[in-house]
């Protein structure tokens, strides 16, 4: 009977013993999970405040304005917008309006679709208006990263631009034959400031001997937020350099003497932006411009680009 008891008494202390010993660790490794979960969450939220550029979602935040590209949005996302130009010189002038849509296939996909439209072409005495070459983009996020004072950005774009407009009229509103372009884009935004860049190149196709020049594109700009409320409202400025290299056409065969050469407009513009409207103003002027053989000159461009964003969750934050 009491060897029973000496042994009902080593157990219940080997039990309690374990039980003891056993507490600490469960409290260790809490501790450990909730450390765990806490980091996870540190690095979920490891994203700029949404306060400057970044006080409206990504798709209504600043960007390039005639620069190609930087049109990703996120997926079952539209985005409608209009663009009116004008180029102006002594002896003529394009004025255009290009509706065009972007449609968000994947978070990271997008695809753009514009028609442009010539509104007045003159060149000397002669006018002409339509239709032009409507085109299809497609651009893909190969990297998107963002930190706690900023987000980056570079995509590749590729689209077709089907002849849809005139070689017949004077002067001619589109090229005649289907034409290629291959492009990259990279951009950086903070807080305040932003930069990109982007460069391409569109390889033109021949129809009945006629091909227009092969044209190199690369473009650079800045911006700054000037004011912003959060959830409602962005104000900034921006400034672009946008190149343009262009080979010589060939007109039945023919090289044409006076065709090709290299422009280089910077517009200064100004961004607002809300949780749906994108509307952007500029104005630019070309500080290069060497054409080959007997061309008339831009003297300057203005342009307005207006925007509706949805079926964006985002929008609404």
């Amino acid at each position: 009977m009491k060897n029973a008891a000496l042994g009902i008494l080593l157990f219940f202390t080997a039990s309690l013993c374990t039980a003891y010993q056993s507490q600490p660790v469960e409290k260790k490794g809490k501790a450990k999970e909730e450390k765990t979960e806490e980091k996870k969450d540190k690095e979920d939220k490891n994203e700029p405040p949404k306060i400057g550029n970044f006080a409206l979602p990504s798709t209504q935040q600043p960007g390039a304005f005639l620069s190609m590209g930087q049109n990703v949005i996120d997926k079952n996302q539209i985005q409608l917008y209009c663009l009116a130009d004008v180029f102006h010189g002594s002896k003529r002038h394009n004025i255009d309006a290009i509706p065009a849509v972007v449609y968000g296939i994947t978070n990271n996909l997008s695809a753009f679709f514009n028609i442009p439209i010539a509104i007045s072409y003159k060149q000397d005495d002669t006018h002409s208006s339509g239709l032009e070459d409507m085109f299809l983009q497609f651009e893909y996020a190969v990297s998107s990263k963002t930190s706690s004072d900023s987000s980056y950005q570079s995509t590749i774009l590729a689209n077709i631009t089907f002849p849809s407009g005139s070689t017949e009229k004077t002067p001619n509103t589109g090229i005649g034959a289907p034409s290629y372009f291959l492009g990259v884009t990279f951009d950086k935004t903070y807080v305040n400031w932003l930069v990109f860049t982007s460069y391409g190149g569109v390889l033109t196709t021949t129809r009945n001997e006629t091909k227009y020049g092969n044209e190199l594109l690369y473009q650079l700009g800045i911006g700054r937020n000037i004011y912003s409320i959060p959830s409602k409202w962005i104000f900034a400025w921006m400034v672009e350099a946008d190149g343009q290299y262009t080979g010589k056409n060939k007109i039945n065969g023919v090289k044409d003497p006076n065709s090709g050469g290299n422009v280089l407009f910077i517009t200064p513009s100004m961004w607002i932006s809300s949780n749906h409207l994108i509307l952007q103003l500029g104005a630019g002027v070309p500080v290069i411009q060497h054409l080959i053989g007997t061309q008339d000159k831009n003297s300057y461009l203005l342009a307005l680009n207006i925007g509706w964003t949805f079926g964006s969750d985002k929008a609404d934050l």
